[in-house]
Parts: C-alpha cells; structure tokens; sequence
C-alpha cells in the first residue's frame, strides 16, 4: 500500500509592516531607558549628589577640637524640625513632651515645594509652638528665584520665627559663589520681612565654606559631637540640632531635635513683629 504524504503547510508570512514594527520597538524602549538615564545623571551632577542626601547625613568634622563637652540638657528651650518625612504629628503629644518651637520645611530649589507644609503650619500655631519656615537652599540654581519659592509659599505672622536658609550641599559650586548665592537669598528674604533669616548648616560644611562670613546672621549649627567644639570660629550659634535619631511622643521614627541657646522671653524676642 503506497503511505500518502500529507501535504506541506504553506509558511506563515510576516507582513513588512510588523517586521519593521517589531524590529524598532526594542531600540526605541532603550532610547528612552538612555535618555531617561542620562536625565538622572544630569540632574544629579546639577544637585552635587542631592539625589542621594535624601536623608540629610550630616557631616562631621572631627579635626578641630574647642571649648569642652556639652549636653542637650544644659539648655532649657527645646525644639524640633520636620519636613514631608514626617507626614503624621500628633502635636498635642508633642507640645506635652516641652517642645517650646518647631522649623517646618516649605520649599527646595526654584520649585519644589512641601506638600506637608501647610498641614504642619497650622497646627503647630494651633497648639502653641513656635514656628518657623525653611528653604533648602542649592547652589547651582538661581537664588533669585529661589528666594521667590520661599516667599510665595511662606506668610509670616506675627510671633513666627525667622525664616531659615539650609545650607549644606555644594552642588559642585566654587565657595565664591556658594556664598554669593547666600547673600541673595538673604537680601531678598530680609528685605521682605525686615528681619535676619537664620542660617542653617553642618559643622564641617560651616568650617568649610562658610566660616569667617555671615557672622551678622543667627547660626541654626548641626553637630551630633559636641566634645569637637560648640564654638564655630568665636561665632556663638542660636540654635543646636545635636541629633537625628531622637524620640519624641507624638512622631513616629527618629526625630531632628534642637535647643535654643537662651530663655523663652529671647526666643521671643527673635521674633516676626510687622511694622
């Protein structure tokens, strides 16, 4: 018996048209993954690595060492800062804990600006404590405009703390013009308040590239070893944050914790009065 062979499928065409669609969509994903890579390397060489400071890690300089040790509890006005990482504050509980004032992150950059802010603001006026507004300020970006993003974000009232200028990435900036950045910031923010906005920083960013200017300035200094010096170039700070890791009632996690060097009645006098 002769075996039938069956017959042979015809092949199964690919029209041009799919071929060319299949052959570009894989170059066209990883030109986008390309430019998208290359966005983000842009942005952080522009940040000086702010991209990766996301948590604030303070700098310690360990080489000079001044005056002696100190502790928090030698100081009786106490106080905190927070920003969007703290997105629930229970400040009922936090007042409770004698938190006497609070700096509450508002604006970064030309832009940005924290979508916890505003919730912040009000309550730690509801309950009492001090408040105070702050900028991250960077280098590589106009300070002009900088400045702008404060003012349109942040109204002071009556009895609120000075406005805060945060310094502390160089942003691959000369100190020449770190510090001319500085001083715009300030002028412009000063000239809308009539009043010295504190400086905020480190203390190896402050030795670095700010020692020996701004000394009219109050001085808002991070150190977390105090036995290394309390004293920055015979300028006297106002304010101390001596941790990041702190506990307090009421925020959930680590907390920046501060002290004011003086009495309540100082604090107050520091403070925003509108002419």
């Amino acid at each position: 018996m002769t075996t039938r062979r069956a017959p042979k499928r015809p092949s199964k065409k690919v029209s041009p048209g799919r071929e060319t669609t299949s052959s570009l969509w894989k170059p066209l994903l990883l030109g986008v993954a390309g430019f998208l890579v290359l966005r983000l390397g842009i942005e952080y060489y522009k940040e000086g690595g702010r991209l990766a400071f996301f948590r604030h890690k303070v700098e310690e300089a360990t080489q000079t060492k001044t005056l002696t040790t100190f502790q928090p509890n030698d100081y009786e006005v106490l106080g905190l800062d927070i920003s969007h990482h703290q997105q629930q504050v229970d400040w009922k509980l936090v007042k409770n804990e004698n938190i006497s004032f609070a700096f509450i992150k508002a604006t970064e950059g030309v832009q940005h600006q924290d979508r916890y802010f505003s919730k912040h603001w009000r309550s730690a006026k509801k309950h009492g404590i001090l408040r105070g507004a702050y900028h991250f300020f960077l280098p590589a970006r106009n300070a002009e405009e900088q400045a702008k993003n404060f003012l349109d974000r942040v109204h002071l009232e009556a009895g609120d703390l000075p406005p805060v200028l945060d310094v502390e990435v160089t942003n691959h900036q000369s100190d020449q013009e770190i510090r001319a950045g500085v001083q715009i910031w300030l002028d412009a923010v000063e000239e809308e308040y009539d009043l010295k906005p504190i400086i905020y920083t480190n203390y190896a960013f402050y030795e670095k590239h700010l020692a020996g200017h701004f000394d009219d300035y109050p001085l808002w200094l991070a150190h977390y070893t105090p036995e290394n010096g309390h004293i920055i170039n015979n300028h006297n700070w106002s304010f101390w944050q001596h941790t990041d890791t702190g506990r307090l009632k009421g925020i959930k996690g680590n907390a920046d914790l501060n002290v004011f060097k003086g009495t309540m009645e100082d604090l107050y006098n520091m403070c925003y009065e509108p002419k």
